[in-house]
């Protein structure tokens, strides 16, 4: 009798251990979905920004330490990093992503000097970094039980340029974490070495943090494109049916304020635009994101075919 108590306590015990740990502990993620088009008439009058994103840095201790060299840990979390954000803007519907990440490997120094000579065609350029990442392991051990906590930390920083000016006019950064815990009882449960994958999972998290900011900032700012062809009877504007321009669209046409240098700082700044004209859209031509076109009509002001260089289109503010 003594030996069936026995057992029957030692079974209870292995139970309550059993509810002591968790196998897996979800990792939060915000996933953005697009919005319905009845909601706002911003989302049924919606143009598209076009969007390049950078190759993250990785500037962490983690990628520079010994105990990673000769793996490419700090390219696999670089990509890593890319490919979330990437996602995460696509899913959005908002935006025309140029996929040119191997080619936007600006440093801080290039980004204002340099930028106007890569000849970028996007309207922002997002840079981004992985400025932390920390792993953590800790275990607990019982009478008949044993638990094991693994842990990734990651921090980003991402930055939005104008590439019209080379100036960032946005940064935020973000941070999220990603767990496993797993454990056994009397040598029966759940054993593992560390998982890799909490690396991106805690990197997803962190830009999860801040992708709605991002998102918020890019979206915020008036819509914009350019004359590339100007006579009498026809003008022809960059964008397409792709970046959500169709017939009958009315925009607005302004031309560039003069730069002048502030006395105080030193930095050129621009003066606001002046409006000179409005145009209708008569037709849109395809192409890919980078050649479509419309063909527009002026119906107010005049646009001279010679000052192309300085004058843009942006939304009718009247829609």
């Amino acid at each position: 009798m003594k030996i069936i108590n026995v057992c029957v306590m030692l079974a209870g015990l292995g139970l309550f251990a059993c509810a002591g740990f968790q196998s897996e502990a979800p990792t939060r993620y915000l996933n953005i979905e697009p919005l319905p088009q009845q909601t706002q008439k911003e989302e049924v009058y919606k143009l598209k920004r076009r969007i390049a994103v950078g190759r993250f840095s990785n500037e962490t201790r983690a990628a520079n330490s010994f105990l990673y060299a000769g793996t490419d840990m700090a390219d696999r979390m670089s990509s890593a990093a890319y490919d979330i954000l990437s996602t995460k803007l696509a899913m959005t519907q908002r935006f025309i992503l140029l996929e040119r990440q191997d080619t936007l490997m600006i440093t801080s120094e290039q980004r204002i000097a340099g930028i106007e000579k890569m000849k970028i065609p996007a309207d922002y350029l997002i840079l981004g970094s992985i400025s932390e990442f920390g792993t953590n392991l800790k275990g607990a051990t019982g009478l008949i039980d044993r638990t094991k906590k693994q842990t990734a930390y990651a921090k980003v920083t991402l930055r939005i340029v104008d590439t019209r000016t080379g100036i960032i006019v946005f940064g935020e950064e973000g941070s999220g974490e990603a767990y496993l815990e797993t454990g056994s009882v009397m040598g029966m449960g759940t054993q593992a070495g560390f998982d890799a994958s909490l690396a991106d999972k805690a990197i997803d998290a962190a830009i999860s943090n801040v992708i709605q900011n991002l998102v918020n900032k890019l979206t915020s700012s008036p819509w914009h494109s350019y004359v590339l062809q100007a006579n009498e009877s026809q003008v022809y504007i960059a964008g397409g049916e792709k970046q959500g321009i169709k017939a009958s669209d009315v925009f607005v046409v302004y031309k560039r304020g003069d730069v002048v240098d502030n006395p105080q700082t030193g930095y050129p700044i621009e003066l606001p635009p002046t409006r000179i004209a409005k145009l209708i859209v008569i037709e849109t031509i395809d192409g890919t994101e980078l050649t479509e076109l419309s063909l527009c009509k002026v119906i107010e002001g005049k646009i001279d075919p010679q000052d192309l260089k300085n004058i843009f289109v942006s939304e009718n503010p009247g829609d």
